[in-house]
């Protein structure tokens, strides 16, 4: 803002005078910025409650769902044996468990070492006197790690090798002795640790860890087996094995996908049956067909998606040179086409707009069009522009859409994309420079041959990269020219023609919620099952293409009972894999030490090379072990001690599981074995399981705290005080007062927003009209307070707390703690009705809540309250402000001008005057 010194000549308060001239534009300025900011403080009141209406919203869409309060309590007659909790899917009554076994890791302790022995010790000092000595740590899924240890090697050194090997291993100093464990419990998780020679052998029998074991024997003959004293037959030996192991492996692998299809296939049979039934009911087979795309899509790819009249569906694919969106569509021969969507701006004279960034318009001629403010009788939005004649030019200005056929063409850039020998391409910049896919930025030789890094400055950077371009991959970078060919007036939003197609007079009997919402989720079962990546060729009569096929034609031939019929066949083809699977699985653990040779890619030179060198040292080892286990060679420490790595069992109703782990999850049921109970019905405990009564009383006492909460808030803000006489306070108004007046004055309006709201009072009526209806179960019409839950009334309860309700027998309600608990009483007795009536009732006030949430013009999808208009109100407002401040500024300009032209002629007269009196000697 200018200083302005003024008055020096008239003597006059020249701001005090203008103040008040332009007083009454300063009013209406504070007066819009007032209404504004009060604007802003109801936003923000309605988005704090509108969070918590949505959140209760949340809350009763689940709770009208039987799941919700399918709830169950567990007990076990001996908790030292196990201890079991139930999920909601638990079946009630009573099960008998065994623990047979509890699982556990595998231990090994070292025998004892010389007293002298610390971390330090090498095994020379041990009295190993070997060479480089080869020890095995075998997991007991096969898979072998080797570890080499020489006389140098220390104790620590070995420790920290055997914990490298995938096992947890330590030294106590205390008791001169190695402790091994595995790191989880179960069979697959043990290990052992056995000789890969003989010198390995004896480092571990120094070691004090050479001990004799079930697992310990086993390892050595999963080697031993495939012995021969005849070298070259000993490699064929194993050569043979590994090639049964890998077809074995290929056989699971194959019945594993061919079985994952058969048992998904049931579900995607039924829900394609039932898809194809709902379709038949729809009157239009066109509109069946869009249907099943439609509903095939999420409601933002509906939103962001275009749909022709044949029912194609076009997706975003680019923008034009002018920014316009381009869709496309490619048929089943690969053919595209494409859709350019205009978005234009018109008046109701036909005049074309430009649409501003700050929300204003632009026309032809230049004019900038604001809003007024106003709006027209349909609640469009009125926009202005001043003539140069001072004449107000009004019109109201409205978005259109439309949608053209184009055809693409690619043409060149003329810039290169170049791509270096190690594969790295390089995209120009407009600088010069190029952006390597490296991350990096690179400047390109005069002779287009060798590429070097360079800074932010263009500059080379030191030490970076440089690399040589490979000629034969540099191309022109195209882009795509769109040309305009005819307007589509069949083209829509997707979400547009789900819309018309449910509006549509011969579908609304047909087309209800619940049936959209069944067709939608049977489509996206049939969706999921043909999307899904499927390892077998579509040829298997067990791929998810030669299922699809089959089902469809089995529907075709004979409806719902031809896929019956079909899919009834799986059974068998199910059990027929699975015996496969079986046979494969033992020849992979009969031959599960050479996992890691079997898998090796020989499909390259190194591959080969790398096989070879395995097979060559497999072969060895298999020679060693041989040595290792003749008669009275192997030397055990008999104060060592291997307890081997188990998996748990447990018989739950006389059918056995196993675990690597203590924990089981079974039918509902979360066991976790302790101990062992031993086997046979005498030694069982039992699991009893039942509805938990408690459990649905909580979830009831916890849906009406929330309702509770949010209904006195309602309640509280819709009777608020008044603040009438009460606006928001200008600057200079603040100042004039301490911040605990400013506080307590804004807090005033703040507190009054919501006062007799219109669409506060509809929010809270369809709750409580909600919560006070009847629900009729089994034929018998039941309210809240049939199961001693009901309101104070308006005599008795706390002030705007009348809508709330309480439970009798509440132990947390002062009110009602002492009235008889009917609640808990039904929902021992007959928690069906209890459950059935809550359903209903939390169903009725989602339903209630849910419409008002809906979209609208003036509201946007979940807000109770017209958002959108508010802030349509808000951005007016800013316009408001900004005209009314110009106007003040410029009314102000005007004046000061004129009193700055009488300050002029006043100063020149008071000259003249000065003169005139010095002439005649004054």
């Amino acid at each position: 803002m200018p200083i302005r010194i003024t008055g020096l000549n008239s003597g006059l308060d020249t701001e005090a005078i203008i103040s008040a001239l332009v007083s009454s534009y300063n009013y209406k300025t504070n007066k819009y910025k007032k209404a504004q900011t009060k604007l802003s403080w109801k936003q923000d009141a309605w988005k704090t409650l509108n969070t918590k209406i949505y959140s209760l919203y949340s809350s009763v869409g689940s709770l009208k769902l039987s799941s919700a309060y399918n709830l169950k309590s567990t007990t076990v007659s001996d908790s030292t044996k196990a201890t079991v909790t139930a999920s909601n899917t638990a079946p009630s009554g009573t099960q008998s468990l065994n623990i047979i076994s509890v699982a556990q890791a595998g231990y090994l302790t070292g025998g004892q070492l010389d007293s002298s022995t610390t971390t330090s010790t090498t095994l020379a000092e041990l009295g190993y006197t070997g060479g480089d000595a080869k020890i095995n740590v075998t997991k007991g899924d096969g898979t072998t790690t080797s570890v080499t240890v020489t006389q140098g090697t220390t104790v620590a050194n070995f420790v920290a090798e055997l914990k490298d090997a995938g096992v947890s291993a330590s030294y106590d100093e205390t008791n001169h002795r190695i402790f091994v464990s595995s790191k989880n419990t179960g069979k697959d998780n043990d290990f052992t640790l056995t000789g890969g020679n003989t010198d390995g052998v004896s480092a571990l029998y120094k070691l004090g860890l050479n001990v004799g074991s079930k697992a310990t024997d086993a390892t050595y003959a999963t080697y031993e087996k495939y012995y021969d004293a005849d070298g070259n037959q000993l490699q064929q030996n194993v050569v043979d094995a590994i090639k049964k192991y890998q077809e074995a492996q290929k056989t699971y692998e194959t019945d594993t996908a061919k079985n994952a299809n058969l048992s998904a296939s049931y579900g995607y049979a039924s829900a394609y049956s039932a898809m194809m039934e709902a379709l038949a009911k729809v009157p239009s087979a066109d509109d069946a067909k869009k249907l099943q795309k439609l509903l095939g899509m999420t409601a933002t790819q509906r939103v962001d998606s275009l749909m022709d009249a044949d029912g194609n569906v076009y997706t975003e694919a680019d923008k034009d040179s002018l920014g316009n969106t381009i869709y496309s569509y490619k048929d089943e021969n690969g053919q595209v086409s494409y859709i350019r969507k205009m978005v234009t701006y018109s008046d109701t004279d036909g005049t074309i707009y430009t649409k501003n960034d700050d929300g204003t318009y632009t026309d032809g001629d230049g004019h900038v069009w604001s809003a007024t403010g106003e709006k027209d009788d349909d609640g469009n939005t009125k926009y202005s522009y001043t003539a140069e004649d001072g004449t107000v030019k009004t019109a109201v200005i409205k978005e259109n859409t439309d949608y053209y056929n184009v055809t693409a063409t690619e043409t060149g850039t003329g810039r290169m994309k170049y791509t270096d020998t190690n594969g790295v391409t390089y995209t120009p910049n407009d600088d010069n420079t190029f952006a390597g896919s490296d991350g990096n930025t690179y400047k390109l030789s005069d002779d287009g041959t060798t590429f070097t890094q360079v800074d932010s400055n263009g500059n080379a950077v030191s030490g970076g990269k440089t690399a040589t371009v490979d000629t034969s991959k540099t191309e022109e970078i195209k882009k795509t020219e769109y040309h305009q060919v005819a307007q589509n007036s069949d083209i829509k939003r997707a979400t547009d023609v789900l819309s018309d197609i449910k509006d549509a007079e011969a579908n609304k009997d047909i087309l209800t919620d619940d049936f959209i919402s069944e067709l939608t989720s049977n489509i996206e079962k049939v969706n999921t099952f043909e999307q899904a990546e499927d390892t077998l060729d579509s040829t298997d009569a067990s791929s998810r293409a030669s299922i699809m096929s089959a089902v469809k034609d089995a529907y075709a031939s004979n409806g719902t009972t031809g896929v019956t019929e079909l899919t009834n066949t799986y059974a068998a083809q199910i059990t027929a894999n699975k015996a496969e699977m079986d046979t494969a699985q033992d020849t992979m653990n009969d031959n599960k030490v050479l996992s890691k040779l079997a898998s090796i890619d020989t499909s390259t030179t190194e591959g080969v090379e790398e096989y070879n060198k395995a097979l060559t040292e497999f072969v060895s080892e298999v020679q060693n072990v041989h040595e290792i286990t003749k008669a009275g060679s192997a030397q055990y420490n008999t104060d060592a001690k291997k307890i081997d790595g188990t998996d748990s069992e447990i018989t739950l109703n006389g059918i056995t599981y196993t675990s690597s782990l203590n924990t089981y999850s079974i039918n509902g049921l979360s066991i976790t074995a302790l101990q062992a109970t031993g086997a046979g019905d005498t030694n069982a405990i039992s699991i009893t399981t039942s509805t938990d009564t408690q459990g649905i009383y909580d979830k009831i006492k916890d849906f009406l705290t929330q309702y509770n909460s949010l209904i006195n808030e309602i309640t509280s803000l819709y009777n608020a005080d008044s603040a009438k006489g009460y606006d928001p306070l200008t600057d200079e108004e603040k100042d004039a007062m301490s911040d605990t007046e400013v506080e307590k004055w804004e807090q005033k309006i703040k507190d009054s927003l919501l006062r007799r709201d219109d669409s506060l009072e509809a929010v809270m009526n369809a709750m409580t009209s909600s919560m006070s209806k009847g629900v009729e179960v089994n034929g018998k019409t039941y309210y809240l307070s049939n199961f001693g839950i009901k309101t104070l009334g308006y005599l008795n309860a706390p002030e705007n707390q009348q809508n709330a309700y309480h439970i009798d027998g509440d132990s947390d309600d002062t009110a009602t703690s002492g009235n008889t608990d009917k609640l808990m009483s039904m929902i021992t007795s007959d928690p069906d009705t209890v459950v059935a009536f809550m359903q209903q009732l939390t169903g009725n006030l989602y339903d209630a809540i849910g419409d008002k949430m809906k979209s609208s013009s003036v509201s946007s999808i979940y807000k109770v309250y017209n958002d959108k208009e508010m802030a349509s109100e808000y951005s007016d407002y800013t316009d408001l402000i900004k005209k009314w401040e110009q106007k003040l500024q410029d009314q102000e300009d005007y004046y000061y001008n004129k009193f700055s032209a009488m300050e002029t002629a006043l100063s020149k007269l008071n000259s003249q005057t000065s003169s005139l009196s010095n002439l005649f000697g004054g």
